[in-house]
């Protein structure tokens, strides 16, 4: 199966509210990285693709590049690609504790844990675009 990418370089450079300052293959590397998460998050969205799996509408495909964008110009703010740091409790040493206590980590909502993970810009881009769904309706 072939990796889709949904945002270059110069799509980077057209939509980030702040320039890359990294060297390029980073770039491009964080960039493939939040393809994936796109892609995972949008698992369930219902749209037409094209024969390699790209989304066919503009808009739809906009969405994409826009919230790809925007989840690697929220990793560059938080250093934090993997994702370990979003989902890291506290660090506790003797009676010191810096951080989330477990209970407040596990009281996060989806959303919430979604957001720490990806920015609340890619998951709004997302929303408005209706490929996050936020409800179901049963008829």
């Amino acid at each position: 199966m072939v990796m889709r990418v949904y945002a270059t370089a110069a799509d980077y450079a057209a939509v980030a509210e702040e320039a890359w300052d990294g060297d390029a293959p980073t770039l491009l590397k964080r960039l493939r990285a939040a393809s994936v998460e796109v892609e995972r998050i949008t698992r369930r969205a219902r749209y037409d693709v094209d024969e390699d799996g790209f989304p066919t509408d503009v808009d739809i495909a906009d969405a994409f590049t826009e919230a790809t964008c925007a989840i690697g110009e929220y990793w560059g703010i938080t250093d934090d690609v993997t994702g370990a740091e979003a989902v890291a409790g506290a660090v506790k040493i003797g009676s010191v504790s810096l951080g989330t206590t477990s209970s407040s980590q596990e009281a996060l909502s989806a959303q919430e844990k979604l957001e720490r993970r990806i920015g609340t810009r890619a998951t709004d881009i997302l929303l408005n675009a209706g490929l996050l769904q936020a409800a179901i309706a049963h008829t």
